[in-house]
């Protein structure tokens, strides 16, 4: 979990053990008080993962290192010599290594 992912989760948690404390065990104004804080608090926490904000950019992230991994090698291509393509396969021979 990295650093964006645990500062969400703590102010997730926060607001949502505000709200739980505002209607369990407080009564009248504070009680107010602290379910509206807990409730702007979790509207402000969803607006980063609406579309173009860290969430989903973040995503994006994911998706691109996902990508990264399984594309074709970047460099020379075919990794072979040319002279030993023949009609179109690759006949067997030396190593390139060598």
């Amino acid at each position: 979990m990295n650093r964006r992912h645990l500062t969400y989760f703590v102010l997730r948690g926060g607001t949502l053990g505000l709200f739980l404390l505002s209607a369990t065990l407080l009564h009248g104004t504070p009680a107010v008080i602290c379910c509206v804080t807990a409730g702007v608090g979790g509207l402000l926490t969803c607006i980063g993962v609406n579309a173009g904000g860290p969430g989903e950019q973040n995503g994006a992230r994911r998706e691109q290192d996902r990508y990264d991994k399984v594309r074709a090698p970047q460099g020379e291509w075919p990794p072979y010599d040319s002279s030993r393509v023949v009609d179109g396969e690759l006949a067997p021979g030396r190593s390139d290594s060598s």
